[in-house]
């Protein structure tokens, strides 16, 4: 991959993220793959971190790809700057981002800003302050998920509406988002969506023995154990499925609820939860599931399915419009909320193969034609010379 002829190289500021290589959720494996692809096109890319969550720290092996020296540490050619953050439930990011955002305004020379979720758009008049061009990505309206009490979702409306104003550009990551922005800010944000990089080569099988597994012998579900996820729907219409596949649940809720626990009281023997899983292990598990299932209440744009359709994978996906838009045909929806019609869902899925690989092939066309990486990074950095120009 290389830049745009004629166009010079960037120095980019990624603010927003809990750090790269991604172990915590859809933002940083967004961060992550555009910074990456970004840095081996020959920009100075600095992804800033929270200081707490540095590898290494709890003695674990560094990940592949990741340097430290005397000064500083990088992840494939990305540039990682830790920085400290107000560790509460309603402070970690906001602070985070607003720190970043101070630093990056009036030091290392930036060209762009890029500031992730509304939260941190919130800070997009402190990343200007001294004429740095912002760009501000909407992730997902995350005032609707159900853990945010009504004075964070106050404060998260609040930070969408700030960063819509400030922002020289806001990039949404999904056409319901891009309309939300349009309707309620009056601003014509950019759509850009999430994406998912097919494997070019099969998954190591391998991998499952360690839960047990075996390829084609279980459903996979992966994200966030939150109520919005459904899982307890999911569970419960599983539980009903006549079969021998196991449902695998790849990843964990932190910190800890009773909504862990009442998940795991209702999941039969054949339901297994994993924690969180990365890398080439979490590759294996998409690539040798049966097909693939999200039961949700609230998405952006999930990256999951992104993934899930990047091995070729038929889609069990709640009728919500994100989940619809990403899944297009092919995916076999389901009324959300519904134990019996995700029953059905289920157990048409595990009968009928020949309807799988229709929609696996489907699948994988539409994640290699408008679900790509390397599609979106030029998207992403074409935004950035477009701001530039507008500035100059």
């Amino acid at each position: 991959m290389t830049r745009r002829t004629g166009m010079r190289p960037l120095r980019i500021a990624m603010i927003g993220q809990k750090g790269i290589p991604a172990r915590y959720g859809g933002v940083e494996t967004h961060v992550e793959a555009i910074s990456t692809r970004l840095a081996a096109r020959g920009h100075e890319v600095w992804a800033f971190c929270r200081s707490r969550l540095k590898p290494g720290l709890d003695g674990e092996p560094l990940p592949e790809g990741y340097h430290t020296n005397g000064d500083g540490s990088d992840f494939r050619g990305v540039r990682l700057a830790y920085r400290p953050s107000l560790h509460t439930k309603h402070t970690d990011a906001a602070s985070h981002a607003l720190f970043c955002a101070l630093e990056a305004s009036w030091a290392h020379s930036f060209d762009i800003v890029h500031l992730h979720g509304i939260g941190p758009a919130s800070c997009a008049p402190v990343a200007g302050l001294f004429g740095r061009p912002v760009v501000s990505t909407f992730h997902a309206l995350d005032w609707r998920q159900v853990k945010w009490g009504e004075r964070a979702r106050r404060m998260l409306h609040r930070g969408e509406a700030i960063g819509a104003r400030h922002s020289d550009a806001v990039i949404a990551v999904s056409r319901l988002m891009q309309a939300h922005v349009q309707n309620t800010h009056g601003i014509d944000a950019t759509y850009i969506p999430n994406g998912a990089a097919p494997p070019a080569t099969p998954p190591d099988a391998s991998w499952l023995s360690r839960w047990g597994l075996k390829p084609g012998g279980y459903i996979l579900t992966v994200g966030r154990i939150i109520p919005d996820r459904e899982l307890h729907t999911l569970i419960e219409a599983f539980n009903q499925l006549p079969s021998t596949l196991h449902l695998v649940i790849v990843g964990s809720e932190t910190p800890r609820t009773s909504y862990s626990d009442s998940l795991e009281r209702a999941a039969g023997s054949r339901v297994l939860f994993t924690g969180d899983v990365f890398g080439e292990g979490l590759q294996a598990l998409y690539g040798h599931c049966l097909f693939y299932v999200l039961a949700s209440r609230v998405e952006g744009l999930p990256i999951t399915v992104c993934e899930a359709m990047a091995h070729g994978k038929a889609l069990v996906l709640s009728d919500i419009p994100e989940n619809v838009e990403v899944g297009g045909e092919a995916a076999h929806y389901f009324k959300c909320g519904d134990v019996n019609a995700l029953l059905a869902a289920l157990s048409e899925l595990s009968s009928n193969a020949a309807l799988r690989a229709g929609l696996g092939a489907l699948a994988a066309a539409r994640c290699r034609q408008t679900y790509n990486w390397d599609l979106i990074t030029d998207q992403i950095e074409g935004v950035y010379y477009r701001v530039l120009s507008g500035r100059a």
